[in-house]
């Protein structure tokens, strides 16, 4: 009877010579964080750029160093203009909003077919 030696690599892990990390806030509050790996700076920046672009699409903001939202905390950003919206109080209600240069409001949530921003 004879035992097999298990053959064991040299390397048991090799990073990736790029890597991307992030943390974002989630529409709802939740802190995460999101990493990124690729092989060169070209391909993770573009990698990048997709999770970025994914993540303001989903209304997630980023994160300060400090674990606030990174516009403060009577404040959001809108990830349709790009700009903070305001924090608005009316009858015991409040919402996020900011006025659009042509006229009207925008609470930072995409138009439903055939409305207006708010």
């Amino acid at each position: 009877m004879t035992i097999d030696s298990i053959v064991k690599p040299d390397v048991l892990f090799t990073e990736a010579p790029a890597s991307w990390n992030t943390r974002y806030v989630t529409p709802e509050g939740f802190v995460c964080q999101i990493t990124l790996r690729a092989d060169s700076g070209k391909e993770l920046l573009e990698r990048a750029d997709v999770a970025m672009s994914f993540l303001l699409n989903h209304s997630y903001v980023p994160c300060d160093n400090n674990n606030n939202h990174h516009r403060g905390n009577d404040s959001k950003w809108c990830s349709i203009h790009q700009c903070e919206m305001k924090r608005r109080e009316k009858d015991g209600k409040y919402w996020y909003s900011h006025e659009l240069d042509e006229g009207g409001w925008c609470r930072g949530k995409p138009q439903k077919e055939g409305s207006a921003h708010e």
